[in-house]
């Protein structure tokens, strides 16, 4: 289990006060994916962002008090703090919580061990950034992100800005760890392709990107340090699940999104 910080305890204790007509567990669901809803609708093509929208109104009208629903606003506030902080925050309330499966898998690795893991592994992150630009980073059991977290917060410490200089693929078939990932990702400001999936089974079922990869994409031209990719199936058509990345004044953006990838070498 994740220790307690007073940010988990202030986000856990005001997640209680609200609407008891529904679980603990019920309610950090919802927040995460009400959450995930409105931020993945901005990388979103229309159709795609009319149904996460339809998505969100559902959830919002299974609370019976409404207030709820406007509490969560300063719960994501919270978040988006302590994961600025270096916490893997939603991994850690998940944890306290005690609603991770350990019988699927889900175990929480505590923000020390991945930041030791971060830093044996991206030891010549350096060379490859100066060789192509960025580097690319392939999670595929991803849980809420707090390896990858821990990866953005070394390559700072080298000096190397996480936002311009590491490009992520995170997977998790989970979809309570997909929203909790995804948001924490999103709030890190990493440019990254986040996708609900089975890595062993190799189903998939949804995917966002970060509103970092718009960015990402102005700065560096190209999402990936070459372009082959693989077919990708219907269901997972780029126009569907892509970015729609917008022309700017400083550079041209194209009409049409870059190809999604099938896998992100790892680096």
């Amino acid at each position: 289990m994740a220790q307690e910080t007073p940010e988990t305890k202030a986000f856990i204790k005001r997640l209680h006060e609200l609407d008891r007509s529904k679980s603990t567990y019920d309610k950090f669901r919802d927040f995460c994916e009400l959450a995930y809803c409105a931020y993945a609708k901005l990388t979103s093509d229309p159709a795609r962002a009319e149904r996460l929208e339809t998505r969100y109104m559902h959830i919002v009208g299974t609370y019976q008090d409404k207030d709820t629903v406007r509490a969560y606003p300063e719960l994501l506030a919270m978040t988006w703090e302590a994961v600025n902080g270096g916490q893997d925050f939603l991994g850690s309330v998940a944890s306290i919580l005690e609603i991770l499966d350990a019988r699927g898998g889900q175990f929480f690795t505590p923000q020390s061990v991945s930041r030791m893991m971060a830093e044996m592994l991206l030891q010549d992150a350096g060379a490859l950034i100066e060789k192509q630009g960025f580097i690319t980073i392939a999670e595929p059991a991803a849980g809420a992100g707090g390896m990858i977290l821990a990866a953005a917060d070394v390559l700072a410490s080298q000096g190397y800005n996480p936002q311009l200089h590491m490009l992520v693929h995170a997977v998790d078939v989970f979809p309570l760890c997909f929203h909790m990932c995804y948001l924490q990702l999103n709030f890190k400001g990493i440019p990254a392709f986040v996708e609900r999936a089975n890595t062993l089974g190799l189903e998939r079922f949804e995917a966002a990107w970060t509103a970092a990869a718009m960015p990402f994409y102005q700065h560096h031209g190209r999402l990936f340090p070459d372009s082959k990719t693989q077919d990708i199936e219907p269901e997972n058509d780029p126009d569907k699940i892509a970015p729609r990345f917008r022309k700017s004044e400083s550079r041209e953006f194209p009409d049409d999104p870059p190809e999604l990838p099938r896998q992100l070498p790892l680096f």
